[in-house]
């Protein structure tokens, strides 16, 4: 049985421990200053200052710190890019030592699935969560919505596939595909799928892509609005729960994939595209709490594709091929020129998943290679 592995602390000693301070010494503060302390757990690195200082301390000083330790931890630890400032304040501590930045990182390094499909699936069920390394998961409901990009050949088709075929087990499934590939014979192959919730362009028919199709598109995606309403209205009215969600109502999530925004837009009018814009992003915003879910796939999260609203509320970020600053700056706006260190291979690149308080920012990430 498939399980994702908690982290393990190593033993923490002082050669460890002043192995990282020359890191952080030499590389991030100036004159090689030795006025701070380092506390490192399982799951965090805290650097503390011991004002008053010289420096100042803001973002550019963070990520000199992240830089510092992220290549120098490897493999021993791997850590984690947070998405903003972490501050962690002790009341116990003198005043000069009340506080330090925090950095997540994880013990050891996370390592690719490789198993059979049945294993995710049967891991799907039991925890509602997605593995996807072994010490990586997504859980829909924790962390709702994601979207993958990477140019052709990064291996995001594939891992659509593998999010299609755990998230499908458990869930109603609508599949778009404006490119009738992969997702859309998948889905077809699927006998739990019915054929109205697969929407192609119909090549067959000579017409291609063009303003009609996302238009029916948009009908469907209407009548998974009206549900949405529908699920939220009955919460409101059978609940006596502050917090709940559609499991209380014994309904299943409802998973929408939509492959290549940017060929679905493809020849549509500005209203028609504008309308998708607003629709995508009801769905979101409001798709939580009664289980209505996207998975959305693209080469670049450009503006023109998918707005801003929408795309900071993506849980689940992953960018899978070359990493650098210039295709990533759609999806990770918070890397800039920051150097990650790419685990290597077809399928691999960074993950972030919101949602988690403690391990929340960017690290490495190889999709899982499915075995017969």
């Amino acid at each position: 049985m498939f399980s994702v592995k908690e982290n393990r602390l190593s033993s923490t000693n002082e050669k460890t421990l002043e192995y990282i301070r020359s890191l952080i010494r030499y590389q991030v503060l100036p004159d090689n200053s030795s006025d701070f302390d380092i506390k490192l757990t399982n799951n965090k690195l805290i650097f503390i200052p011991r004002y008053p200082i010289t420096y100042r301390i803001d973002d550019s000083f963070q990520d000199k710190l992240f830089n510092a330790i992220n290549i120098g931890l490897t493999p021993r630890y791997t850590v984690i890019r947070p998405l903003t400032m972490q501050v962690e304040t002790f009341n116990n501590s003198d005043l000069s030592r009340a506080r330090g930045i925090s950095i997540p990182l994880r013990v050891g390094k996370p390592h690719r699935l490789i198993c059979p499909i049945d294993e995710l699936i049967d891991e799907f069920k039991q925890t509602g969560k997605v593995p996807i390394m072994d010490q990586i998961s997504w859980m829909p409901q924790k962390s709702p919505h994601a979207i993958i990009t990477g140019v052709s050949g990064s291996g995001k088709s594939y891992f659509m596939r593998v999010m299609f075929e755990v998230l499908s087990s458990s869930g109603e499934v609508i599949a778009i595909d404006p490119k009738e590939s992969d997702l859309a014979r998948l889905a077809r192959n699927n006998p739990k799928i019915n054929s109205d919730s697969i929407l192609i362009p119909g090549f067959g028919d000579g017409i291609g892509l063009n303003g009609s199709f996302l238009q029916r598109v948009l009908d469907k995606l209407r009548e998974i609005e009206k549900e949405m309403y529908s699920r939220q209205q009955a919460l409101y009215e059978n609940s006596r729960l502050i917090s709940t969600n559609y499991k209380e109502l014994g309904l299943s999530p409802i998973f929408i994939f939509i492959d290549e925004i940017a060929a679905l837009l493809t020849g549509a009018q500005k209203k028609v595209r504008e309308d998708f814009q607003q629709l995508l992003t009801r769905l979101v915003v409001l798709g939580r709490e009664s289980g209505v879910y996207l998975v959305l796939s693209m080469q670049s999260a450009r503006a023109e594709y998918i707005n801003t609203l929408v795309r900071d509320s993506l849980s689940l970020r992953v960018q899978l091929g070359r990493i650098n600053s210039e295709n990533t700056r759609f999806l990770f706006p918070e890397l800039s020129e920051m150097p990650m260190i790419p685990l290597g291979g077809k399928g691999t690149g960074i993950i972030s998943i919101n949602g988690d308080d403690m391990m929340a920012g960017i690290e490495p990430v190889a999709t899982p290679t499915i075995v017969e």
